[in-house]
């Protein structure tokens, strides 16, 4: 598991969900604890300034995944993501993070492949037919943040690899349609889990979607499925104005593999460090993969925020 900072401004390239428990001073009153914990509701402009930096980080992003062919290199598709960031005049809000070792961050963007996909560090080794491959990319942009992450499989493929990047991106269509003013996260958690299961997907619940703004991470956690730690603590209302980055993170499972446990929360896929000192990868050796948008609530439901206005073509948009 991945251990973060608890200082939003300091957080890791990833939210864990352990960081944000320990932020929350249980003396506090029940009331002050429930806003710290449901997280900033921002107005208009502020809105259109994560908008801005949303946009940067889409454009990196897509930029890498097109680039994601046989042959190419992670450290390439990072490089492509530096120079696009650059041009906007943006910067990485993960490049110099520094781990609880004292580790910095060492690139632009996260770049995994296969079983190596969670804050992964950008490698050398050329890609090949069937990799999967996530770019995760989070910029700050004059003064405000937004994380933007997308995966595809390299040339032809299986078609299980396939089916996993379709189903993570069919739980964040998922998220979105249930997305909406007075919703409990636990119910849009449910609505992805619930797509993880019936495609045989493990999810990895100790990473979370996070809310964002003035700091890449901060409060609330948005895990991509049902745990007892968020019905009993982590579990807040969606209000309009919110800004969330959603996050499905999912491993490859064999079929008729259960997912959950018998009370029907989520059985999280373990994970482990590697020599790097952060990326992680899979006890099992399984793929993996993960998707990442920009999320605000409005008072009819919710809008990505990687889309200009003008093509955003309804309240809870279902393309890529």
């Amino acid at each position: 598991m991945v251990t973060i900072p608890t200082n939003p401004p300091e957080s890791h390239a990833r939210h864990s969900r352990a960081g944000v428990v320990t932020t929350v001073r249980l003396a506090d009153a029940a009331g002050t604890v429930a806003r710290r914990r449901a997280g900033e509701i921002r107005t208009a402009n502020e809105i259109e300034s994560i908008r801005d930096a949303a946009l940067v980080a889409r454009a990196g992003v897509s930029a890498a995944i097109a680039a994601a062919v046989v042959g190419a290199t992670p450290e390439s598709l990072a490089a492509i993501v530096e120079g696009i960031v650059a041009a906007e005049r943006a910067e990485s809000a993960i490049r110099g993070v520094v781990l609880g070792q004292g580790l910095p961050f060492p690139s632009a963007c996260c770049v995994g492949v296969n079983d190596r996909f969670v804050n992964a560090v950008p490698g050398r080794e050329p890609l090949q037919d069937g990799d999967v491959v996530t770019v995760d990319v989070a910029v700050r942009f004059r003064g405000w943040c937004a994380d933007v992450a997308d995966c595809t499989v390299v040339g032809r493929g299986t078609a299980r690899r396939h089916a996993m990047v379709e189903g993570c991106h069919e739980m964040l269509h998922a998220a979105m349609a249930t997305m909406a003013p007075g919703v409990r996260w636990s119910r849009v958690a449910q609505a992805m889990q619930q797509v993880a299961s019936d495609r045989s997907l493990g999810l990895v619940t100790t990473v979370a979607g996070h809310g964002v703004g003035r700091s890449l991470h901060e409060r609330p956690a948005a895990p991509c499925g049902v745990d007892r730690a968020l019905l009993d603590i982590e579990d807040f209302t969606l209000l309009p104005g919110m800004v969330l980055a959603v996050e499905p993170t999912v491993v490859a499972h064999a079929d008729g593999v259960s997912t959950l446990d018998a009370d029907g929360f989520a059985l999280s896929v373990a994970l482990v460090r590697c020599e790097d000192g952060w990326s992680m990868r899979t006890v099992s050796g399984r793929p993996g993969c993960s998707v990442e948008r920009t999320i605000v609530v409005t008072p009819q439901g919710c809008e990505r925020l990687d889309e200009a206005r003008a093509s955003v073509a309804s309240v809870n948009p279902l393309t890529r």
